[in-house]
């Protein structure tokens, strides 16, 4: 009978104990969120979720190894639309008494590893503003199919073209060589992405069927500075 309530208390114990550490974790996760959201100047709260346990364990050292934030609808100074922004923070440093009483300044990070999607239509949109109409949709992992309106001698004509997709410096490039499509000139897209939050610089791309998913790092980097 001894045995019985020692293991029954011991079972009670844990689940108590894991409990509140993920009760912790998500208050300490609710109140990043709202830091994030102001520092990289995010249109929404972001989710916000903190990995690895025991969470207590990190917090009273103050470092989180894991810490994964997804964010939606982000517009870059650019006029980039970013559809969605999902990140992970490695090594996040936060003392627990901060994040209890709401007054996280800065938060340093020894790395941050991320991915930026861009939708084929928010693309269309953005160069539409730079006096470009063409319509786009992925040709494969690599490259993008491009539909371009030419306006010559009064009418107007669809010219077709697959577009090599790469990251040059702070721009995404689609670039459609002249043999790709004789009736147009070479064509160099450039969709920019400076200024992603988190200090993010992307350098890679991938081509999916809804559109263009950036990946990016950054390597110690303090948010809020």
């Amino acid at each position: 009978m001894l045995r019985k309530l020692l293991i029954g208390l011991l079972l009670l114990i844990v689940v108590l104990v894991v409990v509140t550490d993920r009760v912790g974790g998500a208050v300490a996760g609710h109140v990043l969120a709202g830091k994030l959201q102001t520092d990289e100047d995010l249109p929404s709260r972001p989710s916000v979720s903190i990995s690895g346990f025991p969470f207590l364990t990190q917090a009273f050292h103050g470092r989180y190894s894991d810490v994964s934030v997804t964010a939606h609808g982000y517009k870059t100074t650019d006029g980039v639309q970013i559809q969605t922004l999902k990140v992970h923070l490695h090594g996040m440093h936060v003392p627990l008494s901060h994040v209890l009483n709401g007054s996280v300044s800065r938060v340093p990070v020894d790395h941050v590893d991320g991915t930026a999607f861009l939708s084929f239509a928010d693309i269309v949109h953005y160069l539409a503003g730079q006096a470009v109409t063409v319509t786009l949709s992925r040709a494969s992992p690599g490259s993008v199919e491009v539909i371009r309106q030419v306006h010559a001698g009064g009418n107007t004509k669809l010219l077709k073209g697959v577009a090599a997709v790469a990251v040059n410096g702070a721009n995404v490039t689609l670039s459609l060589a002249a043999s790709a499509a004789p009736k147009l000139k070479p064509l160099v897209l450039s969709i920019p992405l400076r200024g992603l939050p988190f200090r993010i610089n992307v350098t890679s791309v991938e081509v999916t069927a809804g559109g263009l998913l950036g990946a990016g790092t950054a390597d110690h980097v303090t948010l809020g500075s």
